[in-house]
């Protein structure tokens, strides 16, 4: 689902577009810091350099790096006016790859906001306009979002309704995932909650249990643990209940029953309550002792440590004297390290942990591979420090272009006796 972006420097084409260019950067240093950040996918420093740098670049850099910011902070509808505030500025003179690329963020923020058509049209728009000028894997993840939008366009938005404050239980499954209850049309079912299912996913035979409408679709999605590739539908649960809060016009991927099936334990996962079903609670508490809430009004705080890359939650964590960045996963029993975390810090990897050839599943299948194993890693949440156990590194990507550190699972929550999902001013707490 996710867009792989290809990034150009705007300041080279605003001095390229002559007299009718906008006031020209004062600091066009300011604009590469800006641009390596952005290359890096660290929204959280970027978010902090731009505020410092704001003034010192013109407006259509300042609307370039702000479209960014919105998307990745979910501020989806500010950020769908920031490109077009670009993209209509005839003086401002763009790349196709640049084009290409704010077109695509701009399909994202209206996928998340549930605006399915007018996703799919910056899809057609990119394939109409800029086709010629694209890399393969550009075109091929176009078309592959383009189906799903164009397979969703008449389905109506996305809606919570969340009336009061909500508790239900939780509980673990056999291998380790948080499951919760949900209701749809008077039957009751446990889904996997997994924040990084950038869609939820079902069974073909729970979606029928379930009555969804299948929709006439097939498309590439790929495991985030693995990075297999497999092939895809969708359906729709036109309402479920999560104990009081009421989810209508929910999207599932269909996927056959083999697709969910973890061999290495014997387990058939059935049904995933994946991050857009989630991100519309606004705000959610999971508590150590197999509760959770889900209140009415999203609470306030000072942290900024939450954001989005793409449909893929992300987490600030301090390691040492660093602050690195982190997928997030709550469908993920433990947390692994990434090849940028191996690179960063391979001497002391090296030294301090020990070679194992393990194994890695997900949805599609699963794989071995050769990590190094750390005995504990130190991490801070919020000021909080906890250390998790047995952490495996990888020496090699899981997909190219890999930007982040690594994936954050359940072994570091369950280190708080309360967690909190924040998904309105963008943090997570434990305490």
């Amino acid at each position: 689902m996710k867009p792989k972006l290809q990034l150009s420097l705007i300041a080279i084409f605003l001095i390229l577009a002559g007299c009718t260019k906008p006031k020209v950067s004062n600091n066009p240093g300011s604009v590469k810091k800006l641009h390596d950040l952005l290359d890096k996918s660290d929204y959280f420093k970027l978010d902090v350099q731009f505020k410092m740098l704001t003034d010192s670049i013109d407006d259509g850099n300042r609307l370039y790096f702000k479209a960014y910011l919105d998307n990745a902070f979910n501020r989806n509808e500010e950020c769908i006016k920031d490109i077009d505030s670009v993209l209509v500025n005839k003086s401002i003179k763009l790349p196709d790859s640049t084009k290409t690329a704010l077109k695509q963020l701009q399909g994202d923020s209206y996928f998340k906001t549930y605006q399915y058509l007018k996703a799919a049209q910056c899809d057609s728009s990119i394939l109409k306009l800029y086709k010629k000028s694209l890399h393969k894997d550009v075109i091929d993840d176009v078309n592959n979002n383009l189906l799903i939008r164009n397979a969703l366009k008449d389905i109506p938005a996305q809606q919570t309704v969340i009336k009061n404050n909500t508790t239900i239980p939780w509980k673990k499954d056999m291998i380790g995932l948080i499951e919760i209850p949900f209701t749809t049309h008077n039957q009751s079912f446990d889904g996997i909650f997994d924040t990084r299912a950038n869609i939820s996913s079902i069974t073909q035979t729970y979606a029928k249990k379930l009555g969804l409408h299948i929709l006439d679709v097939s498309y590439n999605e790929g495991s985030g643990a693995t990075g297999i590739q497999f092939k895809t539908g969708m359906g729709i649960a036109d309402s479920l209940y999560i104990g009081n809060v009421l989810v209508k016009n929910v999207v599932f991927q269909v996927m056959p029953d083999s697709i969910l099936y973890i061999a290495q334990v014997k387990f058939q996962l059935n049904v995933i309550i994946g991050f857009p079903v989630i991100e519309q609670m606004q705000e959610v508490h999971i508590f150590s002792n197999g509760k959770m809430t889900i209140p009415v009004t999203p609470a306030k705080s000072d942290l900024h440590n939450f954001a989005l890359d793409g449909l893929d939650p992300v987490i600030a964590l301090k390691a040492g004297n660093d602050t690195l960045s982190f997928h997030f996963d709550s469908g993920a029993s433990s947390s692994n390290l990434y090849a940028a975390y191996f690179a960063k810090y391979k001497a002391d990897v090296i030294k301090k942990g020990f070679k194992k050839t393990v194994g890695f599943g997900g949805a599609g299948g699963s794989q071995r591979k050769e990590v190094y194993i750390l005995a504990k890693l130190d991490l801070a949440l919020g000021g909080k420090n906890v250390s998790i156990d047995s952490v495996s590194v990888l020496q090699q990507p899981i997909t190219p272009g890999e930007k982040f550190y690594g994936n954050i699972g359940q072994d570091f929550t369950s280190k708080f006796s309360e967690i909190i999902y924040n998904f309105k001013d963008m943090y997570i707490k434990g305490q």
